[in-house]
């Protein structure tokens, strides 16, 4: 009988460790800083994420977590153009030198781009800036979301990141500012001795990556020494996302990133307009879309 209460306590004893273990597992999980980030996505919604990182860390979760694509909370919080996320994870220590790897993906985070390569080219902040009047919310929030970008840009720079930081295309963040169209983040990362005549591996300049109707952009660059543009355009995608939203193709989120979804829109936009269906901004298509 004593040997049986033995097994049966030794049982026990088993049960409670795995069971321990399990649930200890299942916190792990669920500790997802990244995961938390995203909670505050929608307009309106940033104290949500601010709220959800917090418990996030509290339960143990990584401000320098990696996800698949080498991404950190910090570079999706700067995805999110979430600014006071952002300030946050850097002040819990985010390292704010880190670099996602440079192994292509479907992910935004899947070139090789450093947290401040994003915020500087972050773009949801836009259209969270369209919709808020539509969903009741002040103009202080409008001018909020707008001003994410460079005050993102200011704060990651503040903490150690590398202004002329390139992901493995050779995009340097004045070059994703100008994409974008944030003149406060150029003038930040200028003021900080952006490289204005940096140029990618396709030989582009910031200055190519500007809309060239954006004017206040074109003299900002053109004051800080541009060289002229070089004819060879960074913001075909850009265009054509504007393009193909003008004719009706639903994308009004102009992200400027080449990707699955994108090239589904242009498959269709190719079937329509009796074009190879190949999914690509190849010339024809270019062509009938009357972009460079």
């Amino acid at each position: 009988m004593r040997r049986v209460r033995h097994v049966r306590i030794y049982l026990a004893q088993m049960v409670a460790v795995l069971l321990c273990s399990t649930l200890a597992r299942a916190q792990h999980v669920q500790a997802s800083v990244i995961e938390a980030v995203h909670k505050g996505h929608a307009v309106g919604h940033e104290q949500d994420g601010m709220d959800a990182v917090l418990r996030a860390l509290a339960a143990g979760g990584s401000v320098n977590e990696r996800d698949e694509s080498g991404g950190t909370p910090l570079m999706h919080a700067a995805l999110e153009c979430r600014a006071q996320i952002v300030k946050l994870l850097l002040d819990r220590g985010a390292d704010a030198t880190l670099r996602a790897n440079s192994t292509r993906t479907p992910s935004f985070m899947g070139n090789g781009e450093y947290a401040l390569t994003i915020a500087a080219g972050c773009f949801i902040a836009r259209r969270r800036a369209e919709l808020a009047p539509g969903r009741g919310m002040p103009p202080a929030y409008i001018e909020s979301e707008r001003s994410a970008p460079e005050t993102m840009v200011r704060d990651l720079m503040a903490h150690g990141a590398d202004v002329n930081a390139a992901d493995a295309d050779g995009r340097t963040p004045l070059m994703m500012a100008a994409m974008q169209g944030w003149a406060g983040a150029a003038k930040a990362l200028l003021a900080n001795k952006a490289a204005i005549n940096a140029r990618d591996h396709e030989g582009r300049l910031a200055i190519d990556y500007a809309d060239p109707g954006d004017h206040e952009i074109m003299n900002l660059l053109q004051k800080a020494g541009s060289k002229p543009p070089t004819g060879h355009s960074g913001r075909t995608v850009c265009d054509a996302e504007r393009v193909l939203d003008r004719l009706g193709y639903d994308t009004p989120i102009i992200d400027c990133g080449a990707g699955p979804q994108l090239g589904k829109v242009i498959t269709k936009f190719q079937k329509e307009n009796s074009l190879p269906p190949t999914g690509e901004l190849d010339a024809p298509t270019r062509t009938a879309l009357k972009i460079r």
